[in-house]
């Protein structure tokens, strides 16, 4: 069996590559930790569970958004920015033993997953697809995976998706203000009953799939059957986006300026010190032409929305809903990076911490975030 091998053992307690150390970056936009789930579930003993994967070690994988080292290019036929990796611990209980992984779509996947599984294809054709699903999308935001899958009818247990109600609320208010103009506009409503009407709206584009409430924007937009559905899922998506784009931001702030200022308790050698300061202003240049890029295509959503609601042109936003996935990708790619950047920088240092112990973990570091936000070869 040909399968993409790397022991994630780590050389040292805090390892970047430590598999361990992945495990505990659930909550990052690019780490689906389904080992973690299940061994919560077996450990509780909870009978009314819909596993996320039919298959036994699917189940208890770890799946990443992964973008390819020079060393891993090979593995596929054509350029891939960012990959889906399958990681199968060799310990559910000791991830610090390492696991096995391969790529979705790399060369020889579908014989070398069947191989691995001990399954063929079509006992395994419903875990394929929603490994195809994930594949599909930019990160794994569990928001983004949880309305991917329900489109799609899989509904695992809401224990994969660690989207807290406190988040799921804060969304929901932002979403109420950005398409208040546009429910106003396609329902000809406003005051008091407007406004709950607003609510509802906002929390049925929120839901898992356009239906009937929405019938009057549809109309409005003039999109039919799958385009309305497709259309709404990616409008769903730039919500999703602009919301954690105003929810990271602050804090983005912060961990720029302090992996800035971080000074190195060692000696440096000129050499060490010169790679750490060009990665670090590569970093922060990165950053912004990420944070840049961000903002023009949210601008392209914006000026649809305002075109519609404003001007009474559906044309501009309709167009904007059909081109959507194309952008949607490109923004996925952008905040995912940064969600994970935040949330692993927050999960490796202190917000009071002003010094590094581990100089060569903290380059690796560097490097990883850096690779992450290098430009994607132009569509």
């Amino acid at each position: 069996m040909t399968m993409h091998s790397r022991n994630f053992s780590t050389p040292s307690t805090t390892g970047v590559r430590s598999l361990a150390a992945l495990a505990k970056t659930c909550s990052t936009s690019r780490v689906l930790n389904l080992n973690s789930v299940d061994a919560s579930v077996q450990g509780a003993n909870i009978k009314q569970h819909t596993p996320f994967f039919q298959d036994r070690l699917l189940n208890s994988a770890i799946i990443t958004k992964h973008r390819p080292r020079p060393n891993e290019i090979d593995l596929f036929h054509e350029n891939v920015p960012v990959a889906t990796k399958i990681i199968f611990p060799l310990d559910n209980h000791d991830l610090r033993v390492g696991g096995r992984a391969l790529f979705v779509n790399q060369i020889g996947y579908l014989n070398t997953i069947c191989d691995f599984l001990g399954k063929d294809a079509v006992s395994l054709d419903a875990d394929l697809t929603v490994l195809e699903l994930l594949n599909e999308l930019p990160s794994l935001d569990p928001f983004l995976v949880r309305e991917q899958l329900k489109r799609h009818e899989f509904t695992p247990s809401d224990d994969y998706f660690a989207i807290t109600p406190n988040d799921t609320a804060r969304l929901e208010k932002f979403a109420y203000n950005e398409i208040r103009d546009l429910v106003i506009l396609a329902f000809q409503s406003g005051g008091e009953a407007g406004g709950e009407l607003v609510k509802r709206m906002s929390n049925a584009i929120l839901a898992t799939n356009a239906d009937h409430r929405l019938a009057p924007l549809q109309m409005t937009l003039g999109l039919e059957g799958e385009q309305f559905q497709r259309g709404i899922f990616s409008w769903k998506g730039f919500l999703y986006y602009k919301w954690q784009l105003y929810e990271t931001k602050p804090e983005l702030d912060k961990v720029v300026s302090q992996m800035l200022s971080m000074k190195i308790w060692s000696r440096l050698d000129p050499t060490m010190g010169y790679l750490i300061g060009s990665v670090r202003a590569s970093i922060k240049a990165r950053i912004q032409a990420a944070l840049e890029r961000t903002k023009v295509i949210l601008a392209l959503y914006d000026d649809g929305l305002a075109g519609l609601t404003k001007k009474g042109n559906a044309v501009e936003f309709r167009r904007f809903l059909l081109e959507a996935p194309g952008l949607f990708i490109e923004l996925g790619h952008a905040m995912g990076m940064i969600s994970h950047i935040v949330s692993y920088w927050r999960y490796q240092f202190r917000p009071s911490q002003t010094e590094v112990h581990n100089v060569e973990e903290f380059l690796e570091l560097l490097k990883d975030f850096d690779m992450g936000l290098s430009p994607r070869e132009a569509r």
